[in-house]
């Protein structure tokens, strides 16, 4: 099987090291330890690029997917529906249409970030979800009739976003570390937001009670991913570093 050329050099490079040659000044630190190299003086700076972006789109949607479904039996009940039972195909309509907005997400993004950058498309969907979560959670008052309508435009940006983990992330780091760096960006982020929901479930106490509420300011974390963007440098047209 033919492997790209990038990643050629660097097991070709390894196995020279490994054999006793110099191949460059670098050898040293390019045979340590890969996690260790992420906070190297060339890779830390995206490393927390990366983290960022992780922690602001994770936010963002933890309490969405955890309390969505309970909206949403709320919401068909103040539109009329006469209990909890009696609001079930709501709230599966709801998780459908949430749901399938995110999948065109996916499918948009790559093509939305190789037309405007990888970086003001992040933010274009970080915006989207704030806009349209906020809309979502504090802005209407039933069910029918924008409920079915914003709820695929929010699945769309908060779920799309995710697409930049396999865009963005990747090229920022060089060959021999990227995919270390991008399991440590990613899994790291969820580690640390693991922690979110039960934040928000604290914070709905302080909140009155309004899953609404809550939901909606955690949404806003999407402004951390904003935030990674301004400080991240454009790949787009960029070769991949080696």
């Amino acid at each position: 099987m033919l492997e790209p050329d990038h990643f050629a050099s660097v097991q070709e490079r390894r196995r020279a090291v490994d054999s006793g040659l110099q191949t460059g000044l670098d050898d040293r630190e390019f045979m340590r330890f890969v996690p260790l190299q992420l906070f190297n003086r060339e890779n830390r700076y995206n490393t927390m690029v990366g983290v960022m972006f992780g922690l602001g789109s994770l936010l963002a949607i933890w309490t969405t997917n955890i309390w969505l479904p309970t909206i949403l039996s709320l919401m068909a009940q103040k539109s009329g529906a006469a209990d909890a039972t009696a609001a079930v195909p709501f709230v599966s309509q709801g998780m459908m249409l949430w749901s399938l907005g995110g999948i065109f997400g996916y499918i948009a993004f790559g093509f939305i970030a190789d037309w405007i950058g990888r970086r003001g498309t992040v933010i274009f969907y970080s915006l989207g979800a704030i806009v349209f979560g906020l809309t979502l959670y504090l802005g209407l008052s039933g069910y029918q009739p924008w409920y079915p309508v914003v709820l695929p435009i929010f699945g769309f940006f908060v779920f799309g976003v995710f697409s930049g983990y396999a865009v963005y992330l990747p090229e920022l780091f060089p060959t021999h570390v990227r995919s270390t760096a991008v399991g440590f960006c990613t899994g790291s982020a969820r580690i640390i937001t693991s922690f979110g929901p039960l934040v928000a479930g604290l914070m709905v106490g302080a909140f009155g009670g309004s899953f609404n509420k809550v939901t909606a300011v955690m949404t806003c974390f999407a402004t951390l991913s904003i935030l990674a963007m301004f400080l991240g440098r454009e790949t787009k047209g960029a070769p991949l570093p080696r």
